[in-house]
């Protein structure tokens, strides 16, 4: 890491989405430059820094309807330096001063949840719904199966036209033009923001995704042939990203890209010009990296504090907006008057006390004033303070386990955590919360019960644990803020029977497939809610009226699951028995609830039983010898081998394990309950497997277990091949 960036706090506003805030242009580089934000409180203000760092608001609102995104625009070929915000369904725009000079109600049925402007064009996107406005009148519309996270624009240089980005929960990218798609890229992980690079020349988009990820995707606009570049690689507990930005910091020339993760991490990576056009390729020096514990919601390049030092500018989530800067106190020092240094720095530290005592003396007298009001002989009335919980869920797709990560604006005291089907907590490093596990009675309906009582200012918890497929159920987190009056909200997550599933695009078609064909008297958008209660990543709306197909893939396992369905018949393809068998039973149950009648159709391919073994031997044989190896090291260290001597004596397999001993420690640490899970996972398929055959084995499963605990290659082949020749006769 290179780069050496100092902190200076700017601003505190209300509760920020991401495009919340923006930076101005100015004409001339390194320029100071004014930070136009707005909040969930519906307020916009304009700010500036002085020399002193002391805010100056140019001009700032009035509450109002939330605020879900900040954009800047102008007529073509000048500065984009109007402010146009998105206010649940209307459009305003505001000029430096803050004279609104438009107000434009788009009528739709939606709250803009997106919003892109380019010359006179407005691209505005709901949940579902793309709306494209030239000159405030509307020229299309896209409705949308996916969900649409964010949206951005393409302009090819020297041409009129305009092509817009859609990135949707689907894993898809689509391009449209004219509110028709011309080209869907199809992704590996869900989009989470878009950036068009300044020297792009319009052809270049930045795609930041919720694993952590950042691709450059170079378009060409005449035939829409899309390359796709990765920057940044995934890596173990890489937080998604949030928000993006291309900055020359460095003033020489080569822009760096600026990532802000949800996580709160803000880092920085070098990039690469090419004939003075920006280019991704070599983006992977670190060059500045920092946690500061919120979630990053803005982060751009800029001059504020200072004219002439570029900084990093951030607001997170909470509305604490800051800026990274270049500028060193040794710059600071030759800047100032060696006479006026120690007088500004003695005023600043009264003024902030004074400001400090007028603040407690009103806390004090609020706190008083609102205890009076609550006791019972009062007539006033304690009320509710309204939280906003900022959560997310994601299947990570290293160790097939869920994330949960839970953010307030205001402290948490204690998360409590409730599930009526079994899942296993895991440990989170950044989680610094104290674990209270509960026993609990299968009667009442609880089968995890556990308690997180966080430390003190703890704004952001995450939670991880494991699910096992085929059972599905509610998983209950009750959050209680640091507030009076104490208050709790509920959040509940729908925890479907096939769990570890994710959406894909493509698979491998020589897979040997178990087939399961439904026919019965339903539509198809019962079949696909159907599916949707059972499988993650669903979209919420059918694309195709005729036939539809979603394809998924097994994290752990890695078998695929096809799904094709349509009015009256509905076609699964897997290579994994037990996918067939939960898919089975829920859809069976859906049905009788429903009074449906359906007819079966099985075709259980023996092909797909050894190809199954093929998959999971190798990873059963790996966890096997993960644990073999971990005993054999606990032995190892109770020798106390302590000279050379003793240790030469020891075979090469066991100098190996000491040598390596924090290795082995820690793999196994991670990945000890892997084997337990993948010997459920076994078992649940040798019962399916013979439970489709009518032979009912629950009888021998003591000998399948130890059959599992003593794998050696071609052991489970020859255990399974066994079993269905005595079926067979």
């Amino acid at each position: 890491m290179e780069l050496e960036l100092s902190r200076v706090d700017y601003a505190l506003v209300g509760i920020t989405l991401q495009n919340a805030m923006k930076i101005l242009p100015t004409k001339k580089a390194k320029e100071q430059q004014k930070v136009v934000i707005g909040d969930q409180d519906g307020v916009v203000q304009l700010f500036s820094a002085n020399k002193k760092d002391e805010i100056i608001v140019h001009f700032k609102t009035v509450p109002s309807n939330r605020i879900t995104s900040v954009q800047l625009g102008g007529s073509i070929g000048s500065v984009p330096d109007k402010i146009f915000i998105a206010n649940e369904n209307q459009i305003i725009g505001y000029n430096r001063k803050g004279k609104v000079f438009l107000s434009f109600d788009t009528n739709l049925t939606e709250p803009i949840k997106s919003l892109f402007v380019v010359g006179n064009d407005l691209i505005v996107c709901g949940n579902h719904v793309y709306t494209h406005y030239k000159e405030c009148k509307e020229s299309g519309s896209y409705l949308c199966g996916d969900t649409i996270v964010d949206c951005n624009a393409l302009c090819p240089h020297n041409t009129s036209r305009v092509i817009t980005v859609l990135a949707c929960s689907g894993r898809v990218l689509r391009l449209l033009e004219h509110c028709r798609v011309r080209k869907m890229i199809e992704l590996d992980s869900i989009p989470t923001v878009l950036h068009v690079p300044k020297n792009s020349l319009g052809n270049k988009i930045l795609v930041g995704f919720s694993d952590g990820r950042v691709a450059l995707f170079r378009i060409n606009p005449m035939i829409m042939e899309v390359k796709q570049e990765i920057l940044i690689e995934t890596k173990e507990n890489l937080s998604a990203v949030t928000c993006l930005d291309t900055f020359d910091l460095y003033g020489d020339g080569k822009e760096e890209l600026i990532i802000g993760r949800r996580d709160g991490t803000i880092q920085v990576y070098s990039m690469a010009l090419e004939n003075n056009e920006f280019d991704g390729m070599d983006c992977q020096q670190l060059l500045y990296e920092e946690n500061f514990n919120e979630s990053i919601s803005c982060v751009y390049g800029a001059c504020v504090g200072a004219a002439g030092y570029t900084e990093v500018i951030a607001c997170t989530y909470t509305g604490k907006v800051f800026g990274l800067t270049t500028r060193t106190i040794g710059d600071t020092l030759n800047d100032s008057k060696s006479n006026d240094i120690v007088t500004d720095a003695t005023q600043r530290i009264q003024k902030l006390k004074a400001e400090i005592e007028y603040l407690e003396q009103a806390v004090t007298k609020e706190r008083e004033k609102y205890q009076l009001s609550t006791q019972a002989l009062s007539s006033g009335l304690s009320a509710i303070p309204v939280m906003t919980v900022n959560d997310t869920i994601s299947l990570s797709a290293d160790d097939a386990t869920y994330i949960l990560s839970i953010e307030l604006p205001s402290p948490i005291e204690n998360i409590l955590v409730q599930s009526d089907i079994p899942l296993e907590m895991l440990d989170v490093d950044s989680n610094t919360a104290v674990v209270s596990r509960s026993e609990c009675d299968r009667n009442d309906g609880n089968l995890l019960l556990c308690c997180y009582r966080c430390q003190v200012n703890t704004n952001r918890v995450d939670l991880k644990f494991r699910t096992v497929e085929g059972q599905h159920g509610t998983l209950r987190v009750y959050i209680t803020p640091n507030i009076q009056p104490k208050c709790c909200q509920l959040r509940t997550y729908a925890i479907h029977p096939l769990s570890l599933h994710i959406m894909v695009h493509k698979y491998d078609t020589t897979r040997p497939m178990n087939i399961l064909i439904l026919k019965g008297n339903f539509s198809q958008g019962e079949m696909h809610s159907w599916i949707s209660n059972c499988l993650p990543e669903v979209p919420e709306r059918v694309d195709s009226t005729e036939e539809n197909v979603l394809i998924f893939k097994n994290l752990f396992v890695e078998t695929y699951l096809i799904c094709r369905y349509a009015k009256g018949v509905a076609e699964f393809k897997s290579d994994n028995i037990s996918t067939i068998s939960v898919i089975k039973d829920y859809l069976t149950k859906e049905a009788t609830t429903r009074h449906i009648k359906i007819e079966l159709q099985m075709n259980v391919s023996d092909a797909s039983i050894e190809h199954f073994i093929t998959l999971v031997e190798p990873k059963l044989r790996q966890y096997n010898e993960m644990e073999r190896n971990h005993k054999i090291l606990q032995g190892l260290l109770e020798l106390n081998v302590q000279n050379d001597d003793e240790f030469e004596m020891l075979s090469d397999k066991y100098k190996n394990l000491l040598q390596n001993k924090q290795n082995v420690e820690e793999k196994f640490k991670n990945d000890s309950s892997n084997l337990n899970r993948l010997i459920g996972i076994l078992i649940d398929f040798y019962v399916d497997k013979n439970k489709f055959r009518g032979i009912n084995v629950r009888n021998k499963l003591d000998a399948f277990v130890d059959a599992l605990k003593n794998c050696k290659e071609g052991t489970l082949s020859e255990f399974f091949c066994e079993s269905t020749e005595k079926n067979r006769k």
